[in-house]
């Protein structure tokens, strides 16, 4: 795991190609950069304790089956040539960037500037937006599913494009709410009504409370306390965007990185408390 200060693609592209972080990062969980010894033994540690972990919180616990999801039409994604490969996942400002032939997309993410993810496999470049999938994911598991619900989104870059795709994809209607930037026309178009939202998703953390309603969050912090308090802040007042972290992760590692083992992933609820028990570790040690 690094963490790359890249502003552009390009830049994304050279750590790939050289091997190397052009600038490390001091780590909020450390403080300390990616590299030095603090951060790989503390990283150690937290990853050691969250593998102990074999279930999900109470709370974390799906409200419905797992989903059956349906997997895209992929072109030619290689198989595992190579032992080692650069696997990147892509934040804001740079997922409505990629827009080259050098990169080959196994999703409509690219045409709707919506890219989050990319895989270097030792020949080439590939890519996926799978920001949508993640929101899917998460809204599935506490019980929402799109054919039954009108979503409200808030916010028009690359993640809400990817997440207003994969909304209408599956059946269900959105409203665009006031946001810093609008949805254009696309393929989420047709599904696009007038009537009450019934869930919610804030790409720009400007969305009051909605009561009881579903509200899912893009953004999270660090945050202290015990492994119940943790889980309490992210199912109150909104789902904490580690929902979404977590979820999209996985989604990266069944259609781009390595859909092999798919088979093999944890489930949501096992990995976002793994996650919080590895946060548990490094606050102990700040």
């Amino acid at each position: 795991m690094e963490l790359i200060d890249a502003s552009t693609i390009p830049d994304a592209f050279a750590w790939g190609y050289a091997g190397t972080v052009p600038e490390s990062i001091p780590w909020a969980y450390t403080k300390s950069v990616f590299g030095k010894f603090r951060t790989k033994a503390l990283l150690n540690k937290a990853l050691e304790a969250a593998s102990q972990v074999s279930g999900s919180h109470p709370v974390l616990e799906a409200k419905r089956p797992e989903r059956v999801r349906s997997q895209p039409a992929l072109i030619g994604l290689p198989t595992r040539m190579f032992d080692e490969e650069i696997w990147v996942n892509l934040t804001a400002p740079l997922k409505h960037q990629l827009d080259s032939g050098a990169v080959v997309a196994i999703d409509d993410s690219m045409e709707n500037k919506c890219v989050n993810a990319l895989r270097w496999d030792g020949r080439g470049w590939w890519c996926a937006g799978v920001d949508g999938e993640g929101v899917l994911e998460v809204l599935h598991h506490h019980g929402v599913e799109p054919h039954e619900h009108v979503l409200g989104l808030v916010g028009g870059g690359g993640a809400a494009r990817s997440t207003a795709t994969a909304w209408a994809a599956a059946g269900g209607r959105l409203q665009q709410l006031p946001s810093k930037r609008l949805l254009e026309e696309g393929p989420w178009s047709a599904q696009m009504t007038e009537e009450t939202p019934t869930v919610f998703v804030d790409f720009d953390g400007a969305l009051e409370e909605q009561g009881e309603t579903v509200v899912l969050k893009s953004t999270y912090r660090p945050m202290t306390g015990s492994m119940d308090e943790r889980v309490k802040a992210i199912t109150t007042k909104g789902l904490d965007g580690r929902w979404l972290l977590v979820a999209q992760h996985l989604a990266c590692w069944r259609y781009l990185w390595a859909p092999e083992r798919a088979e093999q992933l944890p489930d949501l609820g096992l990995l976002l408390t793994r996650l919080l028990e590895a946060e548990c570790v490094l606050s102990s040690y700040t």
